[in-house]
C-alpha cells in the first residue's frame, strides 16, 4: 500500500504553515491573498479559504477584513491532546477512514491523538478514561459502545462512561452514534435517519413492497436508520408489517426451503444495516441459489471498499468530512466559542445493481409478515 497522499487543503495548511516556523512569513507579515495561493497551489478559492480558516483557528494567521491574512504567531503552542474512544478497530469498516482525517485535522490544528480502542469491553473503557485523565487530555471524541449485551444494558453503560467523563471534566464529542436519552451532549454524526429514508424510497419506487431488514447492533444508527426505513413505507401507504426486523444470525440460521419460500412469497428486498452484514447476506443468498438481483434486491449503509466490486447499493457516508467536522467542533469547544454542537452531515446514496425493480412475479395480495416484538 503506497503513502497516502496529503488532500489538497491540507497541503496548503501544512506548506503555509512551515513557512511561518521557519520565519518565510515572520509575525506580523502579509501572506498572499488568497487569489494567488489559487494559483499556486492549482486549487479553488474554497479549498484555499478551508486551509487559511484552519490556520486561523490554530492560532498561527488573523484575518483582517479588507486588508488581508497576516502571521498572528510562531510561537508552538504547548501540546495538547485529544482522545477517540471507539468500540473496536476491525480490519475493515468506518473507523481506518475516519480516524485518519480525525488525526490529520487534529495535526494541523496543534493537537495529539491517542487511540482508545475499548475492544468491546466497557471495563477497558473505563481504565482508558483514568489514563486519560492522568494525561491531561484535552477532549474526547467518543464512539458510543454497542456490544452483544440487550439494547438497554449497552445504553445503560454507554451513559455510565459519559458520567465518567464529566465527573472528571473532560470535554467529549459523540461520532458515529449519539448517546440516546443523555444530556449534555454534543455530536457531529451522518443523517442516518434522511439516507435511510431516501434509501428505502429508491426501493419502493422500484416495486418493492416487503422488505426484511438485518442488523447485529442497535445503536442509535442502526434505530435511525430504521425509523427513516419506515417513514419512506409510511408515506407510499405501507404498513410497518411489511418491514420485517431480525437479527443476522436468524438469517444465517434459516432453513433454506424457509428462506426460499419468504423471498418467493413477496419478500423481495433484504435491507443490510451495514456493508459487512450485506457482505455475509450476498455469500447466504449465493449458496442457496437466490440471485441478487433477480430474485431479491439488497441495500445497505457505508460504501465500504468492497462495495463497488459487488455492485451493491449502499449509502456513502463521507467520514473525512465527519472526521473533520468533528475535530473543529470539539477546537471550538475547547476554546469556549461553543457549549454544545448537533450536526447531522448529509450523505448520497450510491445506486448499484444489487437495486432492481421488484420481480413480476410477485405475489398480488401477498400477506404481510408480521414484525417481530423486539427492542427495535
Amino acid at each position: 500500500m503506497g503513502i497516502p497522499r496529503l488532500s489538497k487543503h491540507r497541503l496548503i495548511c501544512e506548506t503555509i504553515k512551515t513557512d511561518i516556523l521557519d520565519g518565510t512569513y515572520p509575525v506580523g507579515a502579509k501572506i498572499p491573498p488568497e487569489t494567488e495561493l489559487t494559483r499556486r497551489f492549482h486549487a479553488s478559492r474554497m479549498t484555499v479559504n478551508r486551509a487559511i480558516k484552519e490556520l486561523e483557528l490554530a492560532g498561527y494567521v488573523k484575518r483582517k477584513r479588507g486588508s488581508g491574512t497576516y502571521v498572528l504567531s510562531r510561537q508552538v503552542a504547548e501540546p495538547r491532546l485529544l482522545a477517540i474512544m471507539i468500540p473496536c478497530l476491525p480490519d475493515a469498516g468506518i473507523y481506518h477512514r475516519l480516524i485518519r482525517s480525525i488525526e490529520e485535522t487534529a495535526f494541523s490544528l496543534g493537537y495529539s491523538i491517542v487511540l482508545c480502542n475499548a475492544d468491546f469491553s466497557y471495563n477497558k473503557a473505563r481504565s482508558y478514561v483514568k489514563e486519560l485523565v492522568s494525561h491531561r487530555v484535552s477532549g474526547i471524541l467518543f464512539s458510543p459502545i454497542y456490544t452483544q449485551d440487550s439494547t438497554k444494558k449497552c445504553m445503560r453503560e454507554n451513559r455510565k462512561l459519559a458520567r465518567l467523563f464529566i465527573e472528571n471534566r473532560i470535554p467529549f464529542l459523540c461520532i458515529d452514534s449519539i448517546l440516546e436519552d443523555f444530556e449534555p451532549q454534543s455530536y457531529v454524526i451522518p443523517d442516518n435517519e434522511a439516507a435511510a429514508e431516501e434509501l428505502m424510497t429508491l426501493a419502493l419506487l422500484r416495486g418493492h413492497k416487503k422488505c426484511l431488514l438485518l442488523y447485529t447492533i442497535l445503536n442509535s444508527s442502526a434505530r435511525l436508520r430504521i425509523k427513516g426505513a419506515r417513514l419512506a413505507m409510511r408515506k407510499k401507504g405501507l404498513s410497518h408489517s411489511r418491514l420485517r426486523i431480525e437479527h443476522l444470525s436468524y438469517f444465517l440460521t434459516l432453513p433454506t426451503r424457509r428462506l426460499k419460500r419468504m423471498i418467493k412469497n413477496g419478500t423481495s428486498l433484504i435491507y443490510a444495516m451495514d456493508d459487512l452484514i450485506a457482505l455475509q447476506v450476498m455469500n447466504r443468498l449465493n449458496d442457496v441459489g437466490i440471485r441478487v438481483p433477480e430474485d431479491a434486491s439488497l441495500i445497505s449503509h457505508d460504501d465500504l471498499e468492497f462495495a463497488e466490486g459487488l455492485g451493491l447499493t449502499t449509502v456513502h457516508q463521507d467520514l473525512e468530512k465527519e472526521g473533520e467536522e468533528a475535530v473543529l467542533a470539539m477546537h471550538r469547544l475547547l476554546k469556549g466559542e461553543l457549549t454544545s454542537i448537533r450536526q447531522l452531515l448529509p450523505s448520497r446514496v450510491i445506486l448499484r445493481k444489487s437495486l432492481a425493480p421488484a420481480p413480476l412475479n410477485l405475489p398480488p395480495t401477498a400477506t404481510p409478515t408480521p414484525e417481530p416484538k423486539g427492542e427495535p
